[in-house]
């Protein structure tokens, strides 16, 4: 289980104790908000849901019959509650995400009702079967006699998680609508994007005017964004799924009402999975700055976990204070005096969800409650009546599915949430509203009225960008990083210190006071010509990678992406960086953007495992690469205003105070920066030629099958390398001369193997089993089950928030390839060493070696174009989802989703191994029917024969592969395995 600091406030153990011994100052039954005295008791309004629901932070609208809008007259156990929707939903409905407006008057909230319900509103139909945005106005009436409006009425698309914006601007919310990105989907196609694990159409923000009109999509993420509020400054805080690769987990971030200067505010490099639903607390209060949220993990705890106060006004991270002033550690600490388990598994004080910071001077918060229960040989108790013995066993990580499965005791009790009042100053936890049994109790608010935002002042954009749909990423320097040095001493090898040079970057002490760096990048020196450490500088370019994402309703989609952590992506071009590490460059607008610095010879130094954006017109300004968030920039100040006497003279007076390098060049030639299809880059600013940089340029040149568009696809560009005729000495040969089935190290044929792919990619893409001294396989226990361990493959596709080197960089493919040793590790050239006899370093020419750069450091993926013909990629056809529910999916659910095929989410303390794992994102199961359809297409190839797919041909053998002592978990011709394959092959054409 893990722990916390306990809050600094006053503790005493955490006791339900009776809300009436507390509340002095409670109101009258009478219903008008007027009569609220905020010390004491407040009206509650709160979402009444099926506790059935499997609520996870990746799972976007999460359903089931029996929801409803709930109110109580106040915060007792005592008081009248009202079921306020039941005219509409009629027991079949569901409600959820609740806010209030900051008068107290209104209650905006998402509702789902069939539409074979009888309810109308308007004179029309109440019911569209998807959720909408609906808001109840208590200005007459009072708390039980308001009126309904519905405000979206889609019928295809489902819209959740609304909130007001400042000034009656409308509202911000989050829905799979896709209203922008559906039209502007990769390679000039439309289509509903699925997220990073190939599950749901993704729910990104959306804001839209109070009427319901003018709605626009302001966040293009390729997962997630949600719980959507607005902060005391008028900007939006919500939290955002970022997932690439291994990089998994829901961090808080902001963003403008117009969806400029997204940025992230707290956590990326935290500990804990998942930050959900962040609210503010009192801004007038003693945790002015402060952050009410609660931390879970990714998956199998009906979004509960711990109540986390984060303090994200002096820090950025747990870890990362604003400046040397403040403590190093104390970003973030568990509200509650007894640790609730913010992980997987076990927590024996329970779980809290959803809280609502009361805004009136107390600093209470309303929290969803739920005990801990477990099922004892089928009958439910209490945790409490638990021995330590037990406890222990229900909390160890280490023990195997079969172990879990055979315990009496089983973590299978749904969360009845209930709402509580919590007082960290008095660390009590009051009930207020318990719900019936089968139900659950979320998303509490108070009706009360409270200090509205500040309305931003809207972004200045650039017209005529905006009308080209483009938008400037401007970045300072790639030196400016933080402490996991991105873009410094930690991502560089041997090789990269250059011949004359006695240091890749030259530091210096920070000259900001506020810096907690001990030394950055000497920026004075390395844009200076006259100086050694000009052409010691090892970034070269900067890449620019779109995301493509994956389509909903097809089959397929695994199998083609490959063995990798990485979904599909598009090169977009290269630009040069800059002497003093800025670059300028225009990129398309609404586009989830990834960059890489790249060295001299087309390789990633860094792996960027989140997505950006610009807004059409936009100029987005960072400091640098991953720089610290707070504080000045690196290259500003008399950095920025240095002009060395070594420049040329026209560049000396071209240049302008505050400006990097790459802002004078945009400014003479807005095309400078400009994204080309190839690297290339020329001195502009040294004025002798003996102190100018090299110039470098990098091309298809001599490559047997280039890729057109930035879209590589390993059979049609990677394969052709190893096929293509070469002189090795006087002999002409190929790499499958020496590489092929002969060749029990690695086969690099093109024959299909038993994945369904070449066999070369998974010969580069898959570790073989470790043995020990007796030559016996190594195995682990990887999420409960034991399985043998695997060396690390030639090609490495592991990167997250902790660990992002470049992965061509970080394999051996490419260390063999260009003979020299860059960043793998030991076990890695263990596992391959060099090999002798023939220089391998000589055998590909300069435009392979980059084509095969930029094919790992995308992640290794088979295809990146999911409409390429030969992916295996296609359109559901007559795979029907009714059937699947009915008939297979009780299957899935009974076999494949206990224990295993979890949504595994990363944090700061570590990552399960990655890329041999047939579990890790690759079936991922959360008990939600629609995304647990949709992934379970991307099992499916081919409909005509069952057998082959992965759906059947995993579990019908030894399940997992590598499992010791494993079983089979389909057999062949059993009962289950011809329902699957019946339903399968109902789709062929």
């Amino acid at each position: 289980m893990k722990t916390s600091n306990i809050f600094v406030t006053p503790v005493i153990a955490l006791a339900l104790t009776s809300l009436a011994s507390l509340l002095t100052a409670c109101s009258s039954g009478d219903s008008s908000s007027s009569s609220v005295v905020v010390s004491g008791g407040v009206p509650i309004a709160y979402a009444k849901r099926a506790n059935t629901i499997s609520t996870n932070p990746t799972n976007g609208a999460p359903t089931a019959p029996g929801g409803d809008l709930m109110l109580r007259e106040v915060s007792s156990a005592s008081a009248p509650e009202h079921n306020l929707t039941a005219q509409f939903t009629q027991g079949q409905g569901d409600v959820t995400s609740l806010d209030v407006s900051y008068d107290g008057t209104k209650i905006v909230f998402a509702m789902r009702c069939p539409t074979s319900n009888s309810s109308t509103i308007g004179g029309v139909p109440a019911c569209t079967g998807r959720f909408n945005i609906w808001e109840y106005d208590m200005s007459t009436g009072g708390l039980t006699g308001g009126t309904f409006r519905r405000i979206t009425n889609s019928t295809a698309s489902d819209d959740v998680e609304p909130t007001y914006l400042p000034g009656g601007a409308g509202f911000v919310f989050t829905s799979n609508r896709q209203t922008e990105s559906f039209a502007n989907q990769a390679l000039g196609n439309s289509y509903f994007a699925l997220d990073e694990y190939e599950r749901e159409r993704v729910f990104n923000l959306h804001t839209m005017a109070n009427d319901g009109t003018n709605i626009k999509q302001i966040s293009f993420n390729q997962s997630h964004d949600r719980s959507p509020t607005v902060r005391p400054n008028g900007v939006i805080m919500f939290s955002r799924w970022d997932h690439v690769a291994g990089r998994n987990h829901f961090k808080v971030f902001t963003v403008n009402p117009d969806g400029t200067n997204m940025f992230v505010l707290y956590g990326p490099h935290s500990d804990g999975t998942s930050f959900l639903h962040p609210r503010d607390m009192d801004p007038a209060g003693p945790h002015a700055g402060y952050l009410a949220t609660d931390l879970m993990p990714l998956d199998r705890t009906q979004e509960g976990g711990a109540l986390m106060f984060v303090n994200a006004l002096n820090y950025s991270d747990e870890n990362s204070p604003i400046n040397p002033s403040v403590p190093a550690n104390g970003g973030q600490v568990q509200a509650t005096a007894q640790s609730l388990n913010y992980d997987t598994g076990f927590s024996q004080y329970g779980r809290v969800t959803t809280p609502y910071p009361l805004w009136d001077g107390t600093d209470r918060v309303l929290v969803s409650y739920t005990p801990c229960e477990v099922m004892n040989a089928g009958v439910e108790v209490s945790c409490a009546t638990l021995s330590a013995a037990q406890v222990a066993d229900l909390s160890n990580p280490n023990r195997l599915v079969a172990q879990i499965n055979a315990d009496p005791l089983q973590m299978t009790v749904n969360a009845s949430y209930a709402i509580y009042m919590f007082d960290p100053a008095t660390q009590t936890l009051l009930n207020v509203a318990s719900p019936p049994s089968g139900f659950m109790y979320t998303h509490p608010v108070a009706i009360m009225a409270r200090t509205e935002p500040a309305v931003t002042t809207p972004t200045a954009l650039d017209s005529t960008l905006a009308a080209q749909k483009m938008g400037v990423l401007d970045v300072r320097s790639v030196y400016d990083t933080d402490s996991l040095g991105r873009m410094g001493s930690a991502v560089l090898a041997a090789p990269d210190l250059l011949s004359g040079c006695t240091t890749e970057i030259a530091l210096t002490p920070p000259s900001d006071p506020s810096d907690n760096r001990p030394l950055v990048a000497d920026l004075i020196h390395m844009k200076d010509p006259a100086n050694p450490d000009y052409r010691c500088a090892p970034a070269v370019f900067i890449r620019a990678v779109r995301a493509v994402a994956p389509p909903a309703d097809t089959t397929g989609m695994r199998t083609a992406i490959g063995e990798t952590e990485f979904e599909m992506t598009q090169i977009l071009g290269y630009a040069p960086i800059q002497p003093d590490g800025s670059f300028k460059l225009t990129v398309p607008a609404d586009t989830p953007i990834a960059l890489s610095v790249i060295d001299s010879q087309g390789r990633a130094f860094q792996t960027h495992t989140n997505w950006i954006q610009v807004r059409p017109g936009e100029l987005r300004t960072c400091d640098g690469c991953h720089s610290p968030r707070r504080g000045a920039a690196i290259n500003s100040g008399a950095t920025a205003d240095s002009v060395p006497a070594a420049w040329l003279p026209a560049m000396q007076s071209a240049h302008q105070s505050g400006e990097t390098m790459a802002e004078t060049l945009y400014r003479l030639n807005s095309t400078a920066n400009q994204l080309a299809p190839d690297p290339a880059t020329t001195d502009q600013w040294a004025a002798s030629s003996a102190q100018a940089r090299p110039t470098l340029a990098l091309s298809y040149t001599g490559v047997t099958s280039p890729p057109s568009n930035g879209i590589i696809n390993y059979p049609d560009h990677i394969q052709p390398i190893w096929s293509a005729n070469r002189v090795t000495g006087s002999v002409n040969t190929t790499c499958t001369n020496c590489h092929n089935a002969s060749d029990t190290i690695l086969n690099l044929l093109s024959t299909t193997g038993g994945s369904g792919r070449e066999t070369s990619y998974d010969q580069l893409m898959i570790g073989v089993p470790l043995l020990n001294a007796a030559g016996q396989p190594q195995t682990m226990v990887d999420e409960g089950v034991l399985v043998i361990q695997r060396a690390d493959a030639l090609v490495n596709t592991a990167a997250d928030e902790g660990v992002a080197l470049g992965l061509a960089r970080s394999s051996r493919l490419m260390e063999i390839m260009a003979g020299q040793t860059l960043m793998t590790t030991a076990a890695a050239q263990a596992a391959h060493p060099t090999p002798t006899g023939l220089d391998h370093s000589t055998l590909l020419n300069a435009g392979e070696k980059r084509l095969i750069a930029e094919w790992m450091d995308t992640g290794g993926k088979y295809y990146n174009d999911p409409f390429n013909a030969q992916s295996g990629i296609i359109a559901v056809n007559g795979l029907n989802e009714t059937t699947f529910e009915a008939q297979v999916y009780p299957i899935i659910l009974s076999t494949c989703y206990v224990g295993c095929h979890q949504a595994i989410g990363s944090t700061a303390t570590g990552l399960p191994a990655l890329g041999t794992s047939f579990r890790n994102n690759r079936y991922v199961l959360t008990g939600d029917p629609d995304g647990d359809y949709q992934v379970t297409l991307t099992m499916i190839t081919n409909t005509c024969t069952p057998a082959n797919n992965y759906l059947l041909s995993k579990p019908s053998v030894i399940h997992p592969v590598g499992a010791v002592g494993g079983s089979v978990i389909l057999p062949i011709g059993s009962a289950n395995y011809n329902t699957i394959s019946s339903w399968i092959y109902s789709g062929c054409p």
